[in-house]
């Protein structure tokens, strides 16, 4: 044990002042052997033996502590003159040091806010010329928009400098919201088309139910004239036409033309000039009041006086 102590005395720095701590560590062995083993506190024997074995383990904690303590001393007043002295010395540099850091400061301040103002007009810069593609977008159809695309895709963003990423970021993104816009519009006017196409389809569809309902209508004036025309011709004839299937005056075998009960066609003209001209005023006056117009009456007269008509003639008036 002796050896080893006078091994660390020559090993170690302050081997004198670990003397009394190397001791304890020597008798560390024979307390192992002597108290590493708890005996039977509940008998009176074990009982004393333990109690012993406390006193003389105490001692020797006590005792190290104390040595501790006693060494470790010197060493904490010099730790504290250390400390204080250094403090003071650190104190003194601050004093010079600081000046040169408040100005450092001022002009590291001025350099930041600089740097802020230039990052600001460039991301004004972003706005104005990137970001407001998406303003210009707003109302453009498809072909307006698809021009607009190709020129956001030649944005330029190598001169944005301390922002280039947000740079190049916004116009990815203006790319992307212009081309879902395109999408968009495209769809809308292919509806807008589709929409008209159908519009239209219907418009010429009623249009042309229009038109057959127009001529249905015609084609119905004319049946009810017609069915006029009929029941007139199958009614007695006023006293200025004469209306005879068979009789003295028409005859319905013999081929003859109006005017045949007259001796020649000099008789039928001054009758037709003279005697029956007040009867053509009266058949177009009946005519109009069976329901046609003045012009189809004056027709009607005229194709019964020229004898289109079979079975009609104008009376002498005799």
């Amino acid at each position: 044990m002796a050896d080893t102590a006078e091994n660390m005395e020559q090993q170690e720095p302050y081997g004198n002042e670990l003397i009394e701590l190397t001791r304890v560590d020597q008798a560390l062995a024979e307390l192992r052997a002597k108290h590493g083993n708890v005996p039977d506190y509940t008998t009176a024997e074990g009982y004393k033996a333990g109690k012993a074995s406390i006193k003389e383990l105490t001692g020797y904690r006590t005792g190290t502590d104390k040595a501790r303590l006693a060494i470790t001393k010197p060493h904490r007043e010099f730790i504290e003159r250390v400390n204080s002295y250094g403090k003071s010395l650190i104190a003194e540099i601050e004093k010079l040091e600081q000046p040169h850091r408040d100005a450092k400061q001022i002009v590291d301040e001025a350099e930041q806010r600089k740097k802020e103002e230039r990052i600001a007009r460039l991301r004004q810069r972003i706005a104005r010329e990137i970001t407001s593609y998406l303003d210009t977008a707003q109302g453009l159809d498809s072909s307006a928009l698809a021009e607009l695309y190709d020129q956001a895709q030649g944005i330029d963003t190598g001169d944005y400098f301390d922002v280039t990423q947000e740079a190049e970021d916004e116009r990815a993104r203006v790319i992307n919201e212009i081309s879902a816009m395109h999408d968009a519009a495209v769809q809308r006017e292919q509806l807008a088309a589709e929409q008209a196409r159908i519009d239209a389809e219907k418009r010429r569809m009623r249009e042309e139910e229009a038109k057959r309902e127009a001529e249905r209508a015609e084609l119905e004036e004319l049946r009810r004239f017609k069915a006029e025309q009929e029941a007139q011709a199958a009614q007695p004839e006023s006293a200025s036409m004469v209306v005879a299937p068979s009789g003295p005056e028409i005859y319905q075998d013999e081929p003859h033309s109006v005017g045949a009960d007259f001796a020649d066609e000099e008789d039928w003209e001054a009758t037709a000039v003279t005697g029956s001209e007040s009867n053509w005023d009266a058949a177009r006056s009946d005519l109009i009041d069976a329901g046609l117009d003045w012009q189809s009456a004056e027709a009607v007269v005229q194709a019964i006086f020229d004898g289109a008509i079979r079975h009609v003639a104008f009376d002498s008036g005799e």
